[in-house]
C-alpha cells in the first residue's frame, strides 16, 4: 500500500500540517496581540533616559526635576552624590545595595550609561561627577497583550483550525460507523450486507474483507444446508433400497454395497472434521518437488494414462520448495482427482510445473465442463459442489478442494483458479521462491 493510501500516513500528513499552522497562528498571535502602546513606552524610557538625566536632572542633580521625571515616566529615580542620597520613594533598595549588585559592577567601567536587572526590574544608571544616578522600573510581560485581543485571537485560531481538522477527522474515520453497522447485521443472522465504502486505504481493505467474508461466511452456510439436503437424499435412496431389499429378500451383496456407501458417506464428513488441526501447521522443509509430483501421478495406477505431464522449468530434476511433503502430497492428488473426475474419458489431463522470476507453479489443467465466473469463489468452502444434480457420476461431498485451499494457505502459497464453461478448468499453485 502507497504512502497516498494509507490511514497513518494521511493522519500523520494531517498532524504536520496542522502543527506547520499552528506555528503561524502563534507567529501572528504574538505579533497583531501585542500592545503597541506598551513596547513604545518602554522603548521611550531606554532610549530617553540618558539625555532626561543628563539635560534635566543636571549636574550636581536637581531632586525637583527628578521628581518630575519620575511622575511623568512613571520610574523610580534615585541618586548619590557626594555623601547625599536621594529617591523617589523611600521603600526602594538604597543606592549602595544597588551598586553592589554582580552586574552593576560587571557594567559600571564600560560605559557612563548603561543597563542591568535587579530583583526583576529594569535599571538605568548614569555615572556623573562624584556621584551615580540610578533610573529603575518594574516590566511586566503581561502589559505588553490586552486581554480582549488575546481572547479574539484564540477564538479565531479554534475557527480555522480545530474546527477544520475535527471534521477532517471525522471524513478520514466516517467509513468506522457504516463498518460497525455491518458487523452488527452480521452478528444477528444478516449476510446481505450493502456496505459502501469508496476508499483505497486501510478502512477501505477492511471493508472489502469485511464484505468478502460476510458472502464466504453465506456460501458456507448455504454450503452445509445444501450438505444436510444432500446428505439426506442420498441417504435416503440407499436405506430405500435397503428397506425394499429386506422384504423382497434381495442377495445380501447388494444389500451390502448400499451399506458401505452410507458408510463412506458418513466417514468422508466426519473426517473432514476430525482432521481440522491436521491443517493446522505444517512442517516446512527443502523438498525437491520434481518426484513428489511424479509420485503422486503414479499413484493413479489405471488413470495414469490419462495424465500427462509437463515440466517447463530450466532445471528439469531438482526444483526445490518449502513445503509440507505429507500435506502437499494430499493437495495435489485432491487436485488431480478432481480433474479426472470432471473430464470425459476421452480426454487427458494436464499437469505442469513452471517457473517465473518469482514463484514456481504447479498447474492441473482438466478439458470438462468447466465452471461460470460466479461459482469460482464458492469451490474452495466446505461441502461446496457446483453440480447441484449430485449425479453418481461426480460423486463427492465437496470436501477436496476445501482441503486443498487450507494446505495451500499453510505454504504461504495461493491458488489460482481458470475456468470457461464447457472448455474446460485450470488448478494454479503459486510458491515463492526463496
Amino acid at each position: 500500500m502507497s504512502i497516498r493510501e494509507s490511514i497513518f500516513a494521511k493522519l500523520i500528513a494531517l498532524l504536520v500540517i496542522y502543527g506547520i499552522l499552528l506555528s503561524i497562528a502563534v507567529v501572528l498571535f504574538l505579533k497583531f496581540s501585542q500592545n503597541n502602546e506598551q513596547t513604545e513606552h518602554n522603548r521611550r524610557i531606554l532610549s530617553k533616559m540618558e539625555e532626561v538625566l543628563v539635560e534635566q536632572i543636571g549636574s550636581p542633580p536637581d531632586s525637583v526635576k527628578a521628581r518630575e521625571i519620575a511622575n511623568d515616566l512613571k520610574v523610580n529615580v534615585q541618586f548619590k552624590y557626594k555623601d547625599a542620597n536621594w529617591s523617589t520613594s523611600e521603600s526602594l533598595y538604597p543606592i549602595d545595595v544597588i551598586t553592589n549588585y554582580p552586574e552593576f559592577r560587571e557594567n559600571e567601567n564600560d560605559t557612563s550609561f548603561f543597563s542591568f536587572y535587579f530583583k526583576e526590574k529594569m535599571f538605568g544608571a548614569l555615572k556623573i561627577e562624584d556621584g551615580i544616578i540610578v533610573v529603575s522600573y518594574y516590566f511586566n510581560p503581561y502589559d505588553a497583550f490586552d486581554i480582549g485581543t488575546v481572547i479574539i485571537a484564540i477564538l479565531i485560531h479554534i475557527s480555522l483550525f480545530f474546527i477544520p481538522f475535527y471534521f477532517l477527522i471525522k471524513w478520514l474515520l466516517n467509513p468506522i460507523e457504516s463498518i460497525t453497522n455491518v458487523v452488527k447485521q452480521i452478528g444477528e443472522g444478516n449476510f446481505e450486507v450493502d456496505l459502501k465504502v469508496n476508499r483505497e486505504d486501510e478502512l477501505g481493505e477492511l471493508a472489502e474483507s469485511l464484505k468478502n467474508m460476510s458472502l464466504r461466511v453465506k456460501d458456507s452456510i448455504i454450503a452445509k444446508e445444501q450438505l444436510l439436503k444432500d446428505i439426506s437424499h442420498e441417504l435416503r435412496t440407499p436405506l430405500t433400497r435397503i428397506k425394499f431389499g429386506l422384504e423382497l429378500g434381495s442377495p445380501k451383496e447388494k444389500i451390502n454395497d448400499d451399506v458401505t456407501e452410507i458408510e463412506n458417506m458418513i466417514k468422508k464428513t466426519l473426517d473432514y472434521y476430525r482432521n481440522e488441526f491436521f491443517y493446522l501447521e505444517a512442517n516446512l522443509v527443502d523438498i525437491n518437488v520434481i518426484p513428489l509430483l511424479q509420485k503422486v501421478i503414479d499413484s493413479f495406477e489405471i488413470y495414469k494414462f490419462r495424465i500427462v505431464f509437463h515440466n517447463f522449468t530450466t532445471n528439469k530434476n531438482s526444483i526445490i520448495i518449502k513445503a509440507d511433503e505429507e500435506k502437499l502430497e494430499i493437495a495435489l492428488r485432491n487436485l488431480i482427482s478432481n480433474a479426472l473426475k470432471y473430464s470425459t474419458v476421452e480426454k487427458n489431463i494436464l499437469v505442469s510445473i513452471d517457473e517465473t522470476k518469482k514463484y514456481y507453479k504447479i498447474g492441473v489443467r482438466d478439458f470438462g465442463v468447466g465452471m461460470k465466473m460466479e461459482d469460482m469463489h464458492k469451490i474452495f468452502e466446505p461441502f461446496s459442489r457446483i453440480d447441484s444434480s449430485r449425479s453418481k457420476k461426480t460423486g463427492g461431498y465437496g470436501l477436496g478442494l476445501a482441503i486443498v485451499k487450507k494446505i495451500v494457505d499453510l505454504h504461504n502459497a495461493v491458488i489460482e483458479v481458470i475456468s470457461e464453461e464447457q472448455k474446460g478448468t485450470e488448478m494454479i499453485i503459486k510458491f515463492k521462491k526463496h
